[in-house]
């Protein structure tokens, strides 16, 4: 490929991925990808400006217009950041601008929250408009929507006209709360926030837990020279501020301009500022909300203005971005999932390589169009990051195999029963629900832990008992003569006694697990859970609603909506469905909700919201006792934040102790807990 193709081609890559991000708020890639292949072309054109597109993507700052919304033109430029990934590279920035300035400086860091980026602008002191960022030189209005937010003041006591630039965001607790009444449809908190800001509704957005926190304040009638006194005046003026500010100068004497009202502000010398990110980046998974990075920023508003900015960025601040640890390997090959809903994933397997603490052999490539992105084939020497230090993923090609240089292509049919594969939206998926594998991955999901929880069927087994032909659908699990395995090798006369055991205990599962453990698409526990508690607490009561076709009996529970209730009566009309019902009720599976507070005459734990971490004797797994909690009364948050209340602790618990501790939340262990239990009754 050519110099000039390859700048066509990343002008048109980061085009689209400008759209994805900003306008559909559904990213493909990784910021350090885009990242990446912005560099790139920024390099290119620089060698080669007679190539460069007059619409380049580097011309602007990245835009999130959507033509739903009414243009409006900014008041103030709203420009990206330059960006930096190392200490070193920004020790480096801090020198330069010192070394430039006639006199001495002093630096802001705060968080760089991930969210969505908005301009207010208020006119006489009241709310005038909210502009997303867009293109830097306009936004969308989406005044209404942000109406919504109880944290952005309407009217302030300030009689003129200035902007406030801040972030949208949703707290982690906050949004897997509201993201599983919705059966895990978002992917993170910053898509919901920023997708929520175009919704046509603003009554939707009013029941999205959406925060605002202000960082920099546009005054016409300049009152001071200062940063932080600018922030100290958005506090006084009702604006949220965030109080993980970080104050470094080079004169000690400076530190006295922050003032008393902040004394939650870390004050420092500038050679202080890497040390103070090095603790933000170990603590930054502590947070209630996502950041990913933190933001440097000159104090002194006069010389920001003497530095001014280029088209894309301002020159007096910087970005320094959370990098996930890299390591390089070999692609080896890539292979095919079918999930049991028969959605397509292909999966990298990888020399192993040790990256962050652990091996990783294999890493998700997500679709044909992201394997395509990144131009990936077997043999080629790729990059490996761990994303959020946890999930392994591939993120670029530093060499293309020599032997073969191809991009993989998915192949047309499915490689376990040969069907077409059919493509919806950027994924694959094979429709024959006879599938091999599709009914393999059923019976995997039925029996694992968090449904009906059957521990002697693990996955090998399972896998096992299929291929022999002993179990291939779900009744068959308590149809089959596991006395036969007897003749197996593996199987002692022990394991096989167990095994029936625990079957037989898995017909006492609750019938919110029952349902979940189908495999339905779109109908997990949080859907069982909110079906129960709104009255349908029998199969033979959904199954009633859904011959009458009534969706909105379904449609009207919270969080539900139109799509939910098409599915609910979908699956529950459909004839191999219901035969599957019936089939499992002839081995008494429970398909009617025993509800155990129904007994307790009162709920102990009422108004008590809990969270859980470590292991346990008596609650395997965890979600016993979370049901317990329930059942009582209580609610069981996934993280720990100032509403917590109790945190529950077992063996090897995590760092959610030591918030717990920080936050004054009442420690209860394992047989506190049961004590407590044991009162209720």
């Amino acid at each position: 490929m050519n110099i000039k193709q390859r700048i066509e081609n990343l002008s048109k890559e980061l085009l689209r991925h400008q759209y994805l991000y900003y306008i559909k708020a559904e990213p493909e890639i990784s910021d350090k990808e885009y990242d990446r292949l912005f560099d790139e072309l920024v390099a290119l054109e620089k060698k080669y400006p007679e190539y460069a597109f007059k619409n380049s993507p580097t011309k602007r700052v990245g835009s999130d217009l959507d033509n739903v919304f009414a243009e409006k033109k900014h008041e103030i430029p709203v420009l990206s950041l330059d960006k930096e990934y190392t200490l070193q590279g920004l020790t480096k920035w801090v020198k330069k601008i010192i070394s430039n300035s006639e006199r001495e400086l002093s630096f802001v860091v705060e968080e760089k929250i991930d969210g969505a980026s908005i301009v207010l602008y208020y006119k006489n002191g009241v709310l005038d408009s909210a502009l997303t960022r867009g293109n830097g030189m306009f936004g969308n209005d989406v005044t209404e929507n942000i109406r919504t937010i109880k944290q952005i003041p309407l009217i302030t006591e300030e009689k003129s006209d200035f902007a406030v630039r801040g972030e949208i965001f949703i707290n982690k607790s906050d949004f897997l709360k509201y993201n599983k009444s919705f059966e895990n449809k978002y992917s993170n908190p910053r898509n919901l926030a920023a997708g929520s800001l175009r919704n046509l509704k603003s009554s939707v957005v009013a029941k999205i837990p959406l925060n605002f926190l202000a960082y920099e304040g546009f005054f016409k009638n300049q009152f001071c020279n200062n940063h932080i006194l600018i922030l100290l005046k958005l506090k006084h003026m009702g604006f949220c501020i965030n109080k993980n500010i970080a104050f470094f100068s080079s004169n000690v004497k400076d530190i006295s301009v922050v003032p008393n009202e902040f004394p939650e502000i870390i004050k420092g010398k500038i050679k202080d500022i890497s040390a103070y990110i090095e603790g933000k980046i170990k603590g930054r998974n502590k947070l209630d909300y996502e950041i990913d990075g933190l933001v440097v920023k000159i104090n002194e508003i006069d010389i920001r203005e003497n530095l001014g900015h280029t088209s894309h960025h301002p020159r007096w601040e910087i970005a320094f971005k959370f990098d996930s640890p890299i390591a390089q390997t070999v692609l080896k090959n890539i292979v095919i999932q079918v999930g049991r809903n028969g959605r397509v994933t292909p999966v990298a397997i990888l020399e192993p390589v040790k990256i962050a603490g652990s091996v990783v052999s294999r890493a998700t490539l997500h679709n044909q169009e992201y394997i395509e992105i990144l131009e990936l084939g077997p043999g080629d020497l790729v990059s490996i990051s761990k994303r959020g230090d946890i999930i392994p993923a591939v993120e670029e090609v530093i060499e293309k195999s020599y032997e073969n240089p191809a991009v993989y292509k998915f192949q047309e049919n499915c490689p376990f029963c040969g069907s077409r594969l059919i493509k919806q939206g950027a994924h694959h998926f094979c429709k024959n629900k006879k599938c091999p594998e599709r009914m393999k991955r059923s019976l995997i999901h039925f029996v694992s832990k968090d449904q009906m929880d059957i521990d002697t069927l693990g996955e090998k087994t399972i896998k096992f008992l299929f291929e022999r032909g002993f179990v291939k659908i779900i009744p068959d699990i308590y149809k089959f003569n596991y006395d036969l395995l007897l003749k197996e090798e593996g199987f002692k006369e022990k394991r096989v006694d167990n095994i029936k055991k625990s079957i037989d205990k898995s017909k006492s599962r609750p019938f919110k697990k029952v349902l979940a453990a189908l495999g339905f698409d779109g109908l997990g526990t949080s859907v069982a859970s909110e079906l129960i508690k709104n009255g349908f607490n029998s199969i033979d009561k959904i199954i009633e609603i859904a011959s009458k076709g009534e969706k909105e009996e379904f449609s009207k529970i919270e969080g539900f909506g139109t799509i939910t209730a098409e599915l609910l009566i979908e699956h529950f009309t459909d004839n191999k469905n219901l035969e599957l019902i019936r089939e499992l009720k002839k081995w008494e599976l429970n398909f009617k909700e025993k509800i155990e507070s129904e007994t307790l005459k009162i709920k102990p734990f009422e108004n008590q919201i809990w969270a859980i971490t470590g292991s346990f004797k008596n609650f395997k797994p965890r979600s016993k006792a979370a049901e317990k909690i329930e059942q009582r009364g209580g609610k069981v948050n996934n993280t720990i934040s100032s509403k917590t209340t109790h945190l529950l602790t077992g063996s090897l618990s995590g760092s959610k102790l030591e918030r717990a501790r920080n936050l004054n939340v009442k420690i209860v262990n394992e047989k506190e807990f049961l004590d407590m239990l044991n009162l209720s009754l």
